[in-house]
């Protein structure tokens, strides 16, 4: 990192008051996934790091949930804060509070009488009038038609055991709860949960294992309501929710993308982008609103990483302009840049993987599982950090000098040092499955009928809002069928170009249903 001041540069974006706190961008060591093309001695704006990280989080929670939910957890879940109120250390209950804690008491202890009748024509209606508090309280946290929501208010079933009964559904309604509430709640529904496992035989206390299970239900219900910023979102079932959380992901990329730049930046650079072109890919005929599809395609086989850095300006005029950057995308991909480098990474990974099968030799017998350890070597160096390459090497290498069945000292070096040639993206194979890869894509993708041809375009500059957002079933119908490249034709490959074309599709349809405006007039 550069120690002077000189070539400091400033980001551009978030303009607002000229005191606010600045932070260095932090050593590329373990860069922020959208401030990796910005040099280390770039300087950026507190409150546009905050502004980049939602937008970012919303992005990729309509995009891959996956990659933030933990598992078991519904997508209301990621939309939950934890900030119930709590009286403040020191302070003191008021005339209010009293009062009501009072009726509290008397209103559980006369639940707890009835419940602890031995005579289930007693415990029933008593139970009854609990189960309709508790639908009350969870109206709000779940969509009309959830079974919690119809067992509560449904008749309750005649039994001898009616409190038994009564806990497997709370038991229920605990499970329910858990995959909807913020994280901060599981270990507290976790140890509820703990308490209804070995229940007690004796009435009484199953009637007070009963009534501390519904009151600890009323107040966690209350606590999510108090989680929640909007209440409507714990009405939406989870396929609503995803298309709201995809609007609203789309709204705030579009408006913090034209805060950034200026409109007439983004406009100019779709068409400056496009026209660089490869002649390589001008044998493809779509319309020119699919050009840019190729052209992205082109990036993703360049030997640079794909970037998309923030606008920058030096902090004092004497400083040297920030560096200009290969393979820079158009602003409208930056929130899809990291994607797409790691896109970018997972096909160059697949053109190995052909490539080292094509280093077989052709008396060599086949090898059960040999493309699926090649491939699980690759797959692993495109997830992991920096630094593993050289083993990665020799495992790739020791892979296929067994496949080849070679004996011979000499031709078993000749395979290895055929390996470490063919790693190189100048390396004639290499280059020949690459393009063949590429061009395949191009075409099945370009001419991919999209989700903008069939539901209404955005039109509204800076919100981007649609009638119909974009949801996960449009992307999956978009790559159902699988291309076939020379070359990759074994079940491995195939499978993992399918993987690869599904994972840029998503990104395609992405930028089309949110920039679809600024595309059509950026490729008319």
């Amino acid at each position: 990192m550069n120690g002077s001041q000189h070539g400091h540069t400033q980001s551009t974006g978030s303009r607002k008051s000229p005191d606010r706190t600045l932070v260095q961008v932090a050593p590329l060591t373990a860069p922020h996934p959208l401030l990796r093309a910005l040099p280390s001695n770039t300087y950026l704006p507190t409150e546009l790091i905050d502004l980049l990280d939602q937008t970012y989080f919303l992005h990729i929670l309509a995009n891959d949930p996956a990659k933030v939910l933990p598992p078991g957890k519904s997508l209301l879940s990621a939309m939950l804060k934890p900030h119930a109120r709590e009286r403040r250390d020191g302070e003191h209950p008021s005339l209010h509070d009293k009062v009501e804690e009072v009726i509290h008491i008397a209103f559980w202890e006369e639940a707890l009488e009835s419940l602890s009748s031995r005579e289930p024509s007693v415990q029933l209606p008593r139970l009854k009038l609990l189960f309709n508090d508790l639908h009350d309280v969870l109206v709000p946290l779940f969509p009309a038609d959830h079974p919690v929501l119809v067992s509560a208010v449904a008749p309750l079933s005649p039994t001898s055991s009616p409190l038994l009964s009564a806990l497997n559904h709370f038991r229920e309604i605990l499970s329910a709860l858990r995959e909807r509430c913020a994280p901060a709640r599981d270990a507290y529904i976790d140890d509820l949960v703990s308490s209804l496992a070995d229940p007690p035989s004796e009435i009484p206390d199953l009637a007070k294992l009963a009534v501390e299970t519904v009151r600890s239900l009323l107040k966690l219900a209350e606590t999510m309501k108090d989680d929640l910023s909007q209440f409507v979102l714990g009405t939406m079932g989870e396929a609503e929710l995803a298309a709201a959380i995809a609007d609203q992901a789309r709204t705030r990329e579009r408006a913090l993308t034209l805060d950034l730049w200026k409109e007439t930046t983004i406009r100019e650079s779709i068409p400056a982008w496009i026209g660089e072109l490869s002649p390589l890919y001008s044998h493809i005929v779509v319309p020119p609103s699919r050009r840019w599809v190729i052209r992205l395609v082109q990036s993703l086989g360049a030997t640079d990483p794909v970037a998309c850095p923030l606008p920058t300006k030096p902090l004092a005029p004497e400083d040297d302009p920030p560096p200009s950057t290969p393979n820079a995308l158009p602003p409208i991909f930056l929130f899809s840049t990291p994607e797409l480098l790691y896109i970018q990474n997972f096909l160059q990974a697949i053109v190995i993987a052909a490539a080292l099968h094509a280093l077989l030799p052709p008396s060599a017998p086949p090898v059960e599982g040999f493309m699926s350890r090649i491939w699980a070597l690759l797959l692993a160096s495109v997830e992991e950090e920096q630094g593993a390459e050289d083993t990665r090497l020799v495992n790739l290498a020791d892979e296929l000098v067994q496949a080849s069945a070679l004996t011979s000292s000499e031709k078993v070096a000749a395979l290895r040092a055929s390996v470490t040639r063919t790693l190189r993206a100048q390396d004639p194979v290499f280059l020949l499955l690459q393009r063949r890869l590429l061009i395949a894509l191009a075409d099945r993708l370009a001419h991919t009928p999209t989700l903008t041809q069939r539901r209404d375009a955005p039109t509204e500059m800076r919100t981007g809002r649609q009638r119909q957002p974009y949801g996960a079933t449009d992307k999956l119908k978009a790559v159902a069928e699988a291309v076939e490249v020379k070359g990759f034709g074994d079940s491995t490959l195939a499978d993992a170009v399918r993987e690869g074309m599904g994972k840029l599709q998503t990104v395609i349809l992405w930028i089309d249903h949110t920039w679809k405006d600024l595309m059509d007039q950026g490729t008319s």
